[in-house]
């Protein structure tokens, strides 16, 4: 991890200004040393080694790491700079920090020629020569050193070869200091995840062929760090140039007065250091600005631009700038980028998870880790900011110090109302959108994020905006983006930014916002009707628990209401009124019926109703807007009506509505429909009888197994690609299904009813895709095609053809591949042929076949040349020729290719196989290319699942990639064996896997985990192949290379010794055979000479009919156990025959060849040049190299004896002689050595002493003063030593590995014996079980009796129930009535009172005449009577 606080190689934590790399013994005391001085003088930090750094084989670490930390290096490149090592090692990091660091390099060829040092000849060849030589087989190493020099000697630099030295000195301190007073900007505190970044944008600033100047853009949201880039691209690479200029803020400091000029003269006095330069307007500044900067290489950075007109007056051509100069742009529009014709743009993604998480920990805790209790509600808050680190920033710093309560506070706070600061920066961009980008942006943020991009523009389009253009804007200024499913994604944090835009419209009254989304907003509006003309759209999706009680006039104050989105929502009631002026009505689950009667939205582009109690009862009328209908799993729609009042409609789902019968004649008359679906619609009869839809392209009617006609096609019909009919009852296709020329796919998957094809079928010649499985009446149109004879073939366009389940025989597969010779996809799956016919392989674009469940197929004599895939599961019929055909190492040289075949083992060519879930093996440098065999076992038969395995790649234990078995493992009857081919896969990139792989070994590891599927399915085997024509084996090794890296060094190098000694023992034996025969020679004994005449003999019959034999290696002990101790037998008779049972030990490896009176004996390995004088030829065996040489120098000992009195060489000369003090220690040593315990001699230096001492004391001269017996011990002691060392470390190996096993097994045993315990635990706990299952079956009865009593009186009261709710229901009628009775008697209640008034009146009236009357019938009764 890198250490925050300055040593980021971006900030310039440098140690040193600069290093100097120079052949002390050439400028150390003369150009180098006054170089060092001229610099140390001007106050530049130099790096000058000495001597003591330079000791040993390598390059030591604190020259390594003063090269990493210098800013400037100087390669002094002189005479004899290229015969040290260490000199071109350090070449060789310079070089590297150049790249990986940005150093600057300059080289200075002191008396030497460039290209003497670029294609070292001369003394850098000779020098080359020798280090050839001495570093032969480091064939790496060397060519590192040859590209090293040839690309320095291509740097710009300086060249010395006559004048006087000072003036070069004074330039190259003139230069440097130029060069370090130039001041680093600051990065960023904390630059994590910078380092990776800076590398992508690094690969866009190569300048290319034909390019004089390399201009990028980084463009990205605000805060996503561009800046930060930039910054530390300028530290970077700035030295390279011979100017450099870092304008800041561009978009800020522009809007000032006169702005865009003082960022003109702030650019001109940056690269041309002149402060006096007064431009008055940027149209002065222009052409001075492209005058004083064409010939100069210069860097340029212009920071956070947002208009055009501030690069065109900063930046405006390509020809303002010299060669080799570098642009580099940073903004929020992407757009802008394209205008202004950039080379290359480069995006800046947000942080990852792990990077954004130790971000934020930094700027929190100011450490790397967070304090306890931290870490749950740190993810928390890193999530929330969504990887900006801008976002992490912020939130880190104003979290630090506080408690975790304060923490999830203030959390909740910024997940309601984002963080102020951060929004600032966020809002800027959208302040500079026009007004139809900005109304876009705010609906994305508040209703379509997550949506696709059709449905969005078909609402945003339908309210009255430009969706298209507009969302291209805020896509170029990286408001929002597109994913692969084509659907729109918005960073959270800008939407909450756009979400907060609309709550500071009205932050108290939600019902004055323009669009409404929070669930609390939504229940407030909508439950005390407190919406407003001012709100344009709504989206409801409450939690589960909220209900809304919705009232009549809860919509109608929102007059202006465009948008009406319902995702998740109970309601109590229905809406009784809705705003005519909607756009996008999207109401899952609607609860009425029906819309209310007042509903007339002459504008509604987009309605979906989905799982809806809608039932359609009235067509619509005068929607001719209406583009989107989505009715799907409407189960109580019966009928689709009259569909004539929806012209425009292009869209028309109609799946699963599983009660749907009939669908109106006019839907097939909608021209501009361009998709039908109605996918599952069981009860669908009726359907339009004719179809002309100009526009279809997409008829979908799978499923509805109740319709048996399809629709005549009156006229053709261009645009329709794609019919799918599977599984419906269909019985004919209408002879004018060749009306349509467009069709490109037909899926007529299990028509079970389907008669036949039409001849007119034959017509469709577009048709791309055809599936007709389980239709067994396609042989009967395979019958007319071959009664036919068409000479060409009828379906020349076909790609992909699937006939599985169609009752295929043999004679039907040539017509097929005759009339289908295009195919790259076939199926021929569960059909009854026994032989795939030849001619297949005449199909050359043939990719993927599939044979599964041919349970009769026997033979496949040959496979198409160009073939992927092979799918023979369930073939068990198949014949073994046919399976070693598929599985043989020929078919996967030729092709690329999956196969699947019956099966029980790895095929013999795999390179590796294992059993079990694991497969290690070992690359070196690249990954390779590789095969994989994985047997599948079934156990005891058959198996209806399906196995689910996921293969995981690791490199070094990080897992990489991951991928799943494909399906076609299910339903085994067999074993099978799967061989996969990786590079038929086609997500994986080859080369981006080397960037996983060490310099190292590198451990590679397949494994293949089961995933689910039945017990009795399993992978038993494993098996790898290396692809040998894309790599080099020499890279492979299916054993660890690091079992013990030490001991594998000694062995190395006591195998070289032997090695060594090996060679030198050829020579030996050679000079041994000479001698062997002057000695011979000179015996007078006649009878020792017929003793080597008889053992001759009997070699030469015991060489007889055997073969030449190797020699024996080291390790071969039993063999050289006796051959060590030939020399130490006592000698019986020196004077019978010396040499004869020297020679006798050694027969089986020595050949002895007789030329008459002479016998050479020569190695066997040597070639034995022939000679006209050979007699006889025989075999011996194989003498140790170090055995001869003892037996060479017994030899002469015993010679010595023999011939005393007439010797050339005088014994008595040595007999006195006191060995030298050198020898004296040596054989201390040696005798110091062999009183230890042998394990301590293997240590490196202990066995480099011993070696040291052995290899002094057997070269010893013979006049050196030790004694025969003596060197013959050492010699004896030295072959041991060799043999023994080697023997020592390889047991010790053994052990290791024994050891580890021995203790794997005894973890097995406590492994097994944890889970015997275990096991006897879960059945006790069975048995429990058990019990209580069994006491739970008890009361599960009772509980079932008392059901089934609770349920009669469900069932009582149920009836109860419904004879109430009818009397309910009754006297609710009868209510009715009343209330409608009394409402009309209401109307007439003033007359009535009016008319009773009047009554009273007249009554009164009437009594009062009344009386009147009778007093005067009383008075004319009284007068009378």
């Amino acid at each position: 991890m890198m250490l925050y606080g300055g040593t980021s190689s971006y900030g310039r934590g440098w140690s040193y200004d600069v290093f100097l790399s120079f052949r002390g013994e050439d400028t150390r005391r003369s150009f180098t040393g006054s170089l060092y001085h001229s610099l140390h003088k001007k106050g530049i930090n130099v790096f000058i080694d000495d001597d003591k750094l330079r000791r040993g084989e390598e390059i030591s670490p604190a020259l390594l790491r003063a090269i990493e930390e210098s800013r400037i290096s100087i390669i002094v490149f002189s005479q004899n700079y290229a015969s040290s090592k260490w000199c071109l090692d350090e070449l060789v990091k310079i070089l590297e920090c150049m790249k990986t660091r940005g150093q600057l390099v300059f080289p200075v060829f002191f008396n030497v020629d460039a290209s003497m040092v670029r294609y070292q000849k001369d003394s850098f060849g000779r020098a080359m020569s020798a280090h050839e030589v001495r570093y032969k087989g480091n064939e790496e190493k060397l060519q590192k050193w040859k590209q090293a020099l040839f690309e320095a000697a291509n740097l710009s630099g300086w060249s010395f070869k006559n004048g006087y030295e000072y003036e070069l000195i004074e330039k190259i301190a003139e230069e440097v200091s130029k060069k370090i007073n130039q001041t680093p900007l600051h990065i960023a505190e904390y630059p994590v995840g910078l380092e990776t970044r800076i590398s992508e944008v690094k690969t866009l600033l190569q300048i290319g062929p034909g390019e004089d100047i390399r201009v990028i853009g980084i463009y990205g949201l605000g805060g996503i760090g561009k800046t930060t880039i930039a910054r530390a691209l300028y530290n970077f690479i700035a030295d390279q140039f011979e100017a450099a200029s870092f304008l800041a803020d561009i978009r800020e400091s522009s809007n000032q007065r006169q702005g865009l000029v003082q960022l003109q003269e702030s650019l001109l006095f940056d690269i041309v250091g002149d402060k006096n330069i007064k431009l008055g307007n940027i149209y002065k500044g222009i052409p001075i600005i492209k005058k004083r900067l064409c010939c100069k290489k210069v860097l340029l950075i212009l920071d956070d631009v947002d208009k055009l007109e501030q690069l065109q007056a900063l930046a405006g051509g390509r020809d303002w700038f010299g060669f080799g100069s570098v642009i580099i742009i940073t903004t929020r529009d992407k757009h802008l980028l394209a205008a202004h014709q950039v080379d290359k743009t480069y995006e800046v993604k947000k942080l990852n998870h792990g990077e954004a998480f130790e971000l934020f920990i930094w700027n929190a805790f100011k450490r790397k880790e967070p304090e306890a209790g931290y870490m749950e509600i740190s993810n928390r808050v890193v999530l929330h900011a969504e990887g900006l680190p801008l976002a992490l920033k912020v939130m880190g710093s104003n979290l630090i110090g506080k408690s975790v309560d304060e923490w999830t506070s203030a959390l909740e706070k910024y997940e309601k109302i984002p963080n102020k600061e951060v929004q600032n920066v966020l809002r800027v961009t959208y302040d500079n959108l026009e007004e139809n980008e900005k109304e876009i942006f705010l609906d994305i943020a508040c209703f379509f994020k997550g949506e696709t991009m059709e449905y969005v523009e078909k609402t945003l389009k339908a309210c009255g905006f430009h969706p298209k253009f507009g969302i291209g804007v805020l896509i170029d200024r990286s408001l929002v983006s597109i994913d692969e499913y084509n659907r729109l994604r918005m960073h959270d944090l800008i939407q909450d930014m756009g979400r907060e835009i609309v709550r500071e419209d009205s932050p108290l009254e939600p019902g004055k916002r323009s669009r409404i989304w929070y669930h609390e907003d939504v229940i407030e509006i909508l439950t005390e009707s407190t919406g407003t003309y001012k709100i344009q759209g709504m989206m409801v999706d409450l939690p589960d628990q909220y209900m809304v009680h919705l009232k009549n006039d809860s919509f109608k104050k929102m007059k202006n209401l465009k948008i009406l989105i319902v995702r998740n929502g109970q309601f109590f009631g229905s809406p009784q009124d809705l705003p005519n002026n909607l756009r996008l009505l999207d109401w899952m689950e609607y609860p009425s019926s029906s819309f209310p009667s007042s509903f007339l939205p002459k504008k509604l582009a987009v309605l979906n109703l989905s799982r809806s109690r809608f039932a359609m009862q009235e067509p619509f009328k005068h929607l001719d807007t209406l583009t989107s209908l989505d009715l799907s799993y409407c189960e109580v729609l019966t009928k689709l009506p009259d569909f004539s009042g929806v012209p425009n409609l292009t869209e028309l789902n109609l799946d699963y509505c599983t009660n749907l019968a009939e669908v109106h004649d006019s839907v097939g008359f909608l021209e501009k429909l361009v998709e039908l679906r109605a996918y599952g619609c069981t009860k669908l009869k009726v359907f339009p009888s004719s179809i002309k839809m100009t526009s279809l392209q997409s008829l979908i009617l799978n499923w509805c197994s109740s319709l048996q006609s399809f629709p005549s096609i009156l006229g053709k019909m261009d645009n329709l690609m794609s019919i799918s009919i599977e599984g419906t009852g269909i019985e004919q296709l209408p002879p004018s299904i060749g009306n349509l020329v467009g069709l490109q796919e037909f899926s007529m998957t299990s028509c079970l009813s389907l008669k036949e094809l039409p001849e007119s079928f034959d017509m469709l010649q577009n048709l791309r895709n055809l599936d007709i499985e389980g239709c067994p009446q396609f042989r009967s149109f395979l019958m007319k095609l071959r009664e036919s004879g068409k000479s060409s073939p009828t379906f020349d366009n076909v790609k992909s053809l699937n006939l599985e389940n169609c009752g295929l025989r043999d004679e039907d597969l040539p017509t097929i591949f005759y009339c289908f010779p295009k195919l790259s996809l076939l199926v021929l799956s569960g059909n009854y042929f026994v032989t795939l016919p030849s001619c297949i392989q005449e199909i050359q674009s043939l990719e993927l076949l599939h044979l599964d469940s041919c349970n009769l197929l026997q033979e496949i004599p040959s496979i198409p040349p160009n073939i992927q895939y092979i799918n023979a599961r369930n073939c068990t019929s198949l014949s073994p020729r046919s399976s070693n055909l598929l599985l043989s190492q020929e078919i996967f040289e030729a092709c690329e290719l999956q196969v699947m075949v019956p099966g029980r083992r790895v095929p013999e060519w795999f390179d590796y196989c294992a059993k079990g879930e694991y497969l290690t093996f070992w690359a070196h440098q690249k990954f390779p290319v590789l095969i994989f065999c994985f047997v599948i076992e079934v156990e005891g038969g058959a198996t209806e699942d399906t196995l689910n395995c996921e293969v995981q790649f690791s490199i070094n234990g990080e897992d990489i990639y991951e991928m799943e078995m494909p399906q076609c493992f299910s339903k085994m009857v067999t074993d099978h064996v799967w061989i996969y081919d990786l590079r038929t896969h086609p997500t994986i990139q080859w080369h981006s896997l080397d960037s996983y792989l060490v310099d190292d070994w590198n451990q590679l590891e397949i494994s293949c985990e089961k995933i689910s599927g039945s017990s009795n399915m399993s992978v038993s085997w494993r098996g790898v192949h290396i692809c040998k024509q894309e790599v080099n084996m020499e890279n492979i090794l299916f054993t660890d290379p690091e079992l013990d890296l030490d001991s594998n060094t000694y062995s190395e190098e006591i195998e070289a010794d032997s090695n060594a000694t090996s060679e030198e023992s050829t020579k030996s034996v050679q000079d041994f055979s000479n001698n062997l025969n002057d000695n011979c020679c000179d015996f007078e004994n006649t009878e020792s000479c017929d003793t080597i005449s008889r053992q001759e003999e009997e070699w030469g019959e015991r060489s007889k009919g055997k073969e030449n034999s190797e020699t024996a290696s080291h390790n071969d002990i039993d063999q050289s156990d006796k051959k060590i101790l030939m020399h130490m037998q006592p000698l019986e008779s020196v004077t019978e025959d010396p040499i004869a049972p020297v020679c006798l030990e050694v027969i089986d490896t020595v050949k002895v060849v007789d030329y008459g009176s002479n016998t050479i004996v020569v190695d066997h390995s040597e070639k034995v040049q022939p000679r006209s004088q050979v007699k006889s030829l025989v075999e011996i065996p194989t003498v140790d190299d170090v055995e001869m040489e003892a037996f060479y120098a017994s030899l002469e000992a015993e010679t010595s004896v023999l011939h005393l009195s007439n010797n050339t060489i005088d014994v008595s000369k040595f007999a006195n002689r006191v060995p030298s003090e050198a020898t004296q220690n040596a054989l201390k040593t040696l005798q110091d050595f062999l009183t230890r315990d042998f394990s301590l001699l293997l240590g490196p230096d202990e066995y480099n002493a011993m070696k040291a001492t052995l290899e002094y004391l057997t070269n010893l001269p013979p006049g050196d003063g030790i004694s025969l017996e003596l060197r013959s011990l050492v010699i004896e002691v030295s072959r041991h030593f060799n043999h023994w060392s080697l023997d020592y470390t390889n047991e010790s190996k053994k052990i290791e590995a024994a050891t580890a096993k021995l203790l794997k097994v005894d973890e097995l045993e406590e492994g097994l014996e944890a889970n015997k315990a275990h096991f006897r635990e879960v059945v006790c706990l069975e048995n429990e079980l058990r019990n209580e299952l069994e006491y739970l079956e008890e009361r599960k009865k009772e509980l079932e009796e008392q059901i089934h009593a609770i349920k009669a009186s469900i069932s009582a009261s149920e009836s109860a129930r419904k004879m109430v709710t009818y009397r309910k229901r009754e006297i609710f009628g009868e209510a009715k009535i009343l209330k409608n009775q009394r409402d009309e008697l209401k109307e007439q209640v003033s007359w009535l009172k009016d008319e009773k008034e009047l009554a009273r009146k007249i009554q009164t009236n009437i009594r009062a005449e009344w009386s009147k009357l009778g007093e005067k019938f009383n008075r004319k009764l009284k007068s009378e009577l």
